[in-house]
């Protein structure tokens, strides 16, 4: 296997602990999904770029993608469509949002930390941004990615699921989409560094 390029690491935001009933029962949800380390990044990158983050968007960040752990959900094919086909995003956001909800119904009383309908529209935006902390949790969602999933892109390459130059198309997409300017500027290094990550040319 190719070793990664000499792209510098960059700084990462620090690990926010989990203080209240219902992100714990959350984390615990989450714990068995293989991309739950950038679920609980999301969440610490959301936090950093707005310490005053809701407990709704904190649970929205790291439950965001949460409906990819079940079976049967849409499908993107990484080497043939857009990255912001909307006909993948907004059933896969929205799906997410719907397994929330019904989870929140599970938990019992803790679920009365946080109002369900804000949850689930922070979750429906989480690919797209929007109002009233959207673009935050959007935000901690693209950081988190260039972060945590860098190593799963370049497995993309890696197995022939789509070429390297649609790769960085994919890396560059979740850097750009930021809206909020103090991610924006972290998205920098850390776009430079996960496309430093993928295989070179030819490798793949």
């Amino acid at each position: 296997m190719p070793s990664p390029g000499t792209a510098a690491t960059p700084w990462t935001a620090p690990e926010v602990p989990v203080d209240t009933e219902v992100e714990a029962l959350a984390a615990e949800w989450v714990r068995p999904y293989d991309q739950a380390e950038h679920l609980m990044r999301a969440r610490d990158w959301l936090v950093h770029l707005n310490p005053a983050a809701t407990v709704e968007m904190r649970l929205a960040a790291m439950t965001h993608d949460i409906e990819r752990m079940f079976p049967g959900g849409p499908r993107l094919d990484h080497a043939t469509q857009v990255w912001d086909d909307p006909f993948y995003l907004y059933p896969h956001s929205l799906r997410s949002a719907e397994a929330v909800g019904v989870w929140l119904g599970s938990i019992g009383p803790a679920a009365a930390q946080v109002e369900l309908r804000e949850v689930r529209r922070l979750i429906g935006l989480h690919e797209v941004g929007g109002l009233r902390g959207a673009d935050d949790v959007q935000a901690g969602d693209s950081l988190s990615f260039l972060e945590t999933l860098a190593g799963l892109t370049r497995d993309w390459v890696l197995s022939g699921a789509c070429s390297r130059a649609k790769a960085v198309e994919k890396l560059s997409y979740m850097a750009d989409r930021v809206r909020l300017p103090a991610a924006a500027e972290l998205a920098g290094p850390l776009l430079e560094w996960a496309v430093d990550q993928l295989p070179p040319e030819g490798d793949s």
